[in-house]
């Protein structure tokens, strides 16, 4: 039974944000609708103010705020166009930075939650092979989500980072490291992880790993 909460979830036209998507009516969540790049280009502010400015225009208020969107450039750092890099961190920083703080008075009056989707290793500050740019933006993700977490818990509003490794839906690559547990995750425990995040009333500025054990 869909519920009477309202969530946006970015990214969620495929894999873990589809799957968030779909499952969220589980815990009193509307089903949220697709959100598509050429509706809403997310790397403008002007594009995600749009967005918030809709939704509470249909829905009157925001419970939730998945910042799940970003995109993926596998190579060495010194072959990156200028270009490449801005796409890194537009799209994997700055587009949730402009949708939180947008959605923020709202999820006040809500005392509601923001879940950052981050990837895992990014506390060690060893990024893999080719992988720089996007873990420099996802880095720079944690510690904004931890800034505003402490900025923001005497408003209310509890904001953590889930972090997962290779899931079942990601593109083998031959750098790939074994996983201790000797497989990936599944969808629905990613799924489940970021359940218990939002729904914890006391849990904020936290970065949960879901891998396996890699990096043990």
């Amino acid at each position: 039974m869909t519920g009477t909460k309202v969530a946006i979830v970015t990214g969620n036209n495929r894999g873990l944000g589809r799957a968030l998507t779909e499952r969220l009516p589980e815990i009193g969540f509307r089903k949220p609708e697709i959100v598509r790049s050429s509706d809403y280009d997310l790397k403008y502010p002007e594009s995600a103010l749009k967005l918030v400015k809709e939704t509470v225009e249909r829905f009157g208020e925001i419970d939730l705020l998945i910042n799940n969107v970003g995109n993926y450039i596998n190579k060495p750092i010194s072959q990156f166009s200028f270009e490449e890099w801005n796409e890194m961190i537009d799209s994997n920083l700055n587009s949730a930075f402009y949708l939180s703080q947008a959605t923020l008075p709202y999820l006040r009056e809500t005392k509601g939650r923001i879940l950052n989707i981050g990837f895992a290793s990014m506390e060690r500050l060893d990024p893999s092979v080719n992988v720089t740019a996007y873990q420099a933006a996802k880095t720079g993700l944690l510690v904004m989500t931890r800034g505003m977490a402490k900025e923001e818990a005497t408003n209310g509003v509890l904001i953590n980072m889930l972090s997962p490794g290779y899931m079942e839906n990601t593109v083998m690559d031959p750098f790939m490291p074994k996983m201790p547990l000797n497989r990936f995750a599944t969808l629905d425990e990613a799924v489940s992880a970021a359940f218990f995040l939002i729904q914890s009333d006391y849990i904020t500025g936290q970065n949960l790993e879901l891998a396996g054990g890699w990096g043990l």
